[in-house]
């Protein structure tokens, strides 16, 4: 009895489970573009079954058609029952192809996304064949029944349900490439489409215009060509309605088909278009969906390489402007580095830390790094705020150069105005420096060998600062500049120094002027 209770529920358990994996199932199905594309190819297929029968029964000026109705009576069953198999086995052939691609939008990592995306790529053309294939059935069955009439009535009904087909067939192919875009735009994301896989835009053009316009007109040909072989009567008007009909499916079906193509080639270029809009608005990281395996793909994935190319670019220049600094490596880009220098007019400030080796010996490598970061942060943004070049770090010291790679006017005062906002705005930080200011002429340019060299400025106005540098460790204030430096600056930027005395710099023979900055002046604070 336990057991039988026990068994009871563990089938009620397993029984409630599947009810409940199908329902998450169908719910999710039903949120994917499949549902409307299963009943929009449904209805066409349908709606030109019963279009094409009812244009031989009514429309064809024939006595036979009108015993058709008798005899379709006969087969009416077969009809019906062959209506419920197209659409059930379609459904499951189609099932069983696309199959693998339902699993991949579902559960992405249990199916190979190579097999998925090529497959998706075919859907068209396999849908197509499923329908195609149908309706040769159903055109197979359609004449059998006429030819119970007549062999002319057979031979009329082969035709026409035949091409009805033909249009139908490339009406579900257009659709199905439409209807398919969301699936092929998640599978194709990452890579270039295969032109393999889809017939060219070329092709696509032609056979959808002939197919959907030029059949309906041959229809009539075939009319007019079988009243004069005796298939219809000679009465006058009698093949109007028929021409007629076939006319307005000409227009019907072409503007149809002309739609749909028409959409897979000007969406993607829309598309394309729109992402450029976005580029020219900064934004970098645009990316088109791929959903098309003809010359539009390729160009669609061409455009996604396009921009990972420039951002990869971009990502290195930036690299680049973050270790040789952005000045230099623009002009790297725009010009070919080339070994050798040239005489330029310059500004230098070297700014230096004091008593680094005290600091790293009571702190932390980490505490070391940090501090030091902090200190060249502010170092960085003074220098580039005055129009400067942060030439290079040296351990816990700077180069700063004021006009190379760059020209630039008043390269004195630059410098100058750097180096007091440096003293006020380093004023505080655990780590202090001594700062030196210099100008006059110098080597600028590429040194070092053909597989590694960097932009750097060489000359006696660099070994001036750092020398000044040293002097201004032990200086109030901590920033010294010599007289020359000072009258080659605007008078704003004199006025704000004071000069004092000489003294002979390590390695020269002749007496240098020094200066220093005066105190803040209300200016300064405003």
């Amino acid at each position: 009895m336990v057991d039988g209770i026990g068994t009871t529920s563990v089938l009620r358990h397993v029984e409630y489970w599947n009810v409940n994996k199908f329902w998450r199932g169908f719910r999710w199905l039903m949120g994917t573009p499949w549902p409307l594309y299963a009943s929009v190819l449904l209805f066409t297929n349908v709606a030109a079954a019963i279009a094409i029968m009812a244009f031989v029964r009514y429309l064809i000026p024939m006595p036979e058609a009108r015993q058709l109705g008798e005899v379709a009576a006969g087969f009416a069953p077969v009809g019906i029952l062959y209506l419920i198999f197209a659409v059930i086995v379609g459904g499951l052939v189609t099932y069983m192809l696309f199959r693998s691609v339902l699993l991949y939008q579902r559960r992405p990592d249990d199916v190979d996304p190579y097999v998925v995306r090529n497959l998706v790529l075919r859907i068209p053309v396999l849908q197509t064949l499923v329908v195609a294939m149908i309706w040769f059935i159903g055109i197979l069955i359609a004449t059998a029944a006429a030819s119970r009439v007549a062999g002319s009535l057979a031979l009329v009904v082969a035709v026409s349900t035949l091409m009805a087909g033909l249009v139908t067939c490339v009406l579900t192919y257009v659709q199905a490439e439409r209807l398919v875009r969301p699936i092929a735009a998640n599978t194709l994301s990452k890579r270039f489409a295969d032109t393999t896989l889809e017939p060219p835009i070329k092709q696509r053009l032609y056979m959808t215009w002939f197919m959907t316009s030029g059949v309906p007109l041959i229809g009539i040909l075939f009319l007019l060509a079988a009243q004069r072989n005796g298939f219809f009567g000679d009465t006058p008007g009698e093949l109007m309605p028929s021409v007629s009909a076939l006319a307005v499916t000409a227009i019907v079906t072409g503007m149809a088909g002309t739609a749909f193509a028409t959409m897979s080639v000007v969406d993607p270029i829309k598309e394309l278009q729109e992402a450029i809009n976005r580029v020219r608005r900064g934004e970098t990281d645009t990316q088109v969906d791929i959903y098309d395996a003809s010359e539009l793909g390729v160009l669609q994935a061409g455009f996604n390489e396009m921009m990972r190319g420039l951002n990869e670019r971009q990502r290195v220049r930036d690299i680049f402007g973050q270790y040789v600094g952005s000045e230099v490596a623009q002009k790297a880009l725009e010009e070919k580095p080339e070994l050798g220098g040239e005489d330029r007019k310059v500004a230098v400030v070297f700014v230096d830390v004091i008593g680094s080796t005290n600091f790293a010996v009571n702190h932390t490598p980490e505490e070391v790094v940090d501090a030091l970061n902090e200190f060249f942060e502010i170092v960085v943004d003074v220098v580039h705020r005055n129009k400067g070049v942060i030439n290079k770090f040296e351990g816990d010291a700077a180069l700063a150069v004021f006009g190379a790679p760059l020209a630039l006017n008043d390269s004195a005062s630059h410098a100058l105005t750097a180096a007091r906002e440096l003293r006020q705005e380093l004023d505080g930080l655990e780590l202090e420096a001594g700062i030196g200011v210099a100008s006059g002429h110098v080597v600028a340019g590429h040194i070092g060998g053909q597989d590694r060299f960097e932009y750097t400025v060489i000359g006696d106005a660099v070994n001036t600062a750092a020398r000044l540098t040293e002097l201004a460790k032990d200086s109030p204030g901590r920033v010294l500049t010599n007289l020359s430096t000072l009258k080659g600056a605007n008078e704003i930027e004199q006025a704000r120094w004071t000069v004092m005395k000489s003294i002979e710099l390590r390695g020269r023979n002749k007496m240098t002027q020094l200066a220093r900055p005066v105190r803040p002046t209300m200016a300064d604070k405003y």
